[in-house]
């Protein structure tokens, strides 16, 4: 996938396995148009389909994630604001690829959202967070909403999403929604990424399949004890040998 796939408001680059997916729309703090909450499934299953990409990062132009959906774009029927987001959050949650967004400045509304659906968040100091469904008259989609819940827990996602209350932060830090604190979260997700791809695709796939609700069976088909039996091998010469493993299992390998 190239960067000329994309509508306004994205750019994409790969670099050594890692592609970085930016919200481009700086002059509006990156809040995403209905164009670009539409497009998002199509370009994650291309970022998903892609084996040149091994892991992704999410992340803002400008100094600043995402103040969320475009407050112009929001006079839709709900069921239509539903559908956007939801199958937008859920299209990035859902990919096996790993992603890590890097958070500077608003992760505000939608971009909360989709941090939350990222595997790993790394936040700068300074950076703020919350859902200002409240503020606008909105209902947020369950599956986002559930999401956050299951993140930061029910009772602290009810207290925001009933106060709509912007939270700083060392409260997010608190919460657990952000993993790692980094000055420069663009350059602590590349290295970070960098550590990612070197691991097992197998462990990866199989650990977000799993988390996602499915069931795998190692023993239907036999394809997945016998990716075990090799990757695991590897995994003990590196150990032994102290140097990294040599895994040949790709995520693209893995079989519903």
């Amino acid at each position: 996938m190239n960067d000329h796939a994309l509508v306004e408001g994205f750019d994409l680059t790969v670099s050594g396995g890692v592609g970085t997916l930016v919200l481009s729309r700086p002059a509006k703090r990156n809040a995403l148009s209905r164009e670009m909450w539409l497009a998002l499934p199509d370009i994650m299953a291309a970022i998903d389909a892609d084996p040149g990409i091994e892991v992704l990062i999410l992340t803002g132009a400008g100094g600043h994630f995402s103040a969320g959906s475009d407050i112009g774009d929001l006079d839709v029927p709900l069921a239509d604001f539903w559908a956007a987001n939801a199958e937008a959050e859920e299209a990035l949650a859902a990919v096996d690829v790993p992603t890590i967004a890097a958070i500077e400045g608003n992760c505000v509304g939608g971009g909360t959202e989709l941090a939350a659906a990222c595997d790993v968040r790394i936040a700068a100091p300074g950076t703020i967070y919350g859902v200002t469904a409240a503020k606008l008259g909105l209902v947020y989609p369950p599956g986002p909403t559930r999401r956050l819940a299951g993140i930061i827990g029910d009772a602290w996602a009810t207290y925001f999403l009933l106060t709509a209350e912007i939270i700083d932060f060392d409260q997010a830090l608190n919460l657990g929604f952000i993993h790692r604190v980094s000055d420069t979260p663009l350059d602590t997700a590349r290295e970070m990424a960098a550590t990612i791809a070197g691991r097992s695709a197998l462990s990866q796939t199989g650990a977000k399949r799993i988390l996602r609700g499915e069931d795998p069976d190692p023993a239907a088909g036999g394809w997945l004890a016998e990716a075990y039996a090799s990757e695991i091998v590897r995994g003990q010469e590196g150990f032994f040998a102290k140097q990294p493993p040599e895994f040949t299992f790709a995520r693209h390998d893995w079989r519903s």
